[in-house]
């Protein structure tokens, strides 16, 4: 990919040089945050429960994997749905929204969590072990999602980072009147505020429609940024609207990244 000097155009070539550079290995866990929890959550559960196309395998992905019956859907009974009570996927948007919050759904966004972090770590200690017994069992979205670092990491002058290999996470920080705040994170460093090392900018991305979209060639450019934090604006008339943002990290060299799993909000109207 290349980006040309007045970033009014963007020409994409058939193939990506790879950008290298040195980088000091960092602790990754599963994060915690209820933001980057949500998101988290969000993308591991969609990607569980579909076939990962890097695998070359048409079994679902948790069963490629191994997890248990049992483990899974005590997972996803735990995630459940909009409609669900007592589920992460009711509870969390009722808790997060002022308006809805009551201390009855903080306990219950609380355990939850508790309950779902204590199975994605049982899992990811497993999934880590297998890994470095036979090397290749996890592709790299597995390991992605999972929050689960390179098994057998390079080391001194050898230890390097792939800027194609790394992906952004989008969590969406305040949904205001035709306006979302939408927050970009390292998740190799949850709580940095500024650009992972060797990136020169994010490039954020935007989708609006009725139906959710399967490919990041379905966005539209929304900005580049180097801020963690950005406003995205909307216009009356698309008040209620469906709308999902990815990002990709841009390397010093012009190399373009992953792309972010997709966050999903709706344009709110207040006033």
């Amino acid at each position: 990919m290349r980006i040309d000097k007045n970033l009014n155009r963007i020409t994409f070539a058939s193939s990506f040089k790879t950008y290298v550079m040195a980088k000091k290995k960092k602790s990754i866990t599963f994060p915690t945050k209820d933001e980057l929890f949500n998101a988290a959550i969000i993308a591991l559960m969609n990607h569980l429960a579909v076939a990962d196309p890097d695998s070359g395998s048409t079994t679902i992905t948790w069963t490629r994997l191994n997890i248990p019956s049992a483990v899974y859907n005590a997972l996803l009974a735990l995630y459940g749905s909009t409609t669900t009570v007592n589920t992460w996927l009711y509870v969390y948007p009722l808790e997060k929204n002022k308006a809805t919050r009551t201390d009855t759904l903080v306990t219950q966004k609380d355990t939850l969590k508790k309950k779902i972090l204590a199975i994605i770590r049982s899992q990811r200690t497993i999934l880590k072990a297998t890994e470095k017994v036979t090397p290749s069992t996890l592709t790299p979205t597995d390991a992605k999602v999972f929050f689960i670092p390179e098994a057998n990491p390079r080391t001194n002058s050898t230890e390097s980072f792939r800027i194609a290999d790394a992906a952004p996470l989008l969590s969406m920080h305040l949904v205001k009147h035709l306006e979302h705040v939408v927050d970009v994170h390292d998740p190799e460093a949850p709580k940095s505020t500024g650009l992972p090392e060797g990136v020169v900018f994010i490039w954020l991305m935007i989708y609006v429609g009725t139906v959710a979209p399967t490919a990041w060639t379905q966005f539209s450019h929304l900005k580049f940024c180097t801020k963690f934090r950005n406003i995205s604006n909307f216009l009356a008339a698309q008040a209620k609207s469906d709308v999902w943002y990815t990002a990709c990290y841009i390397g010093e060299s012009g190399d373009m990244s992953n792309f972010s799993p997709f966050l999903h909000s709706t344009v709110a109207q207040t006033a």
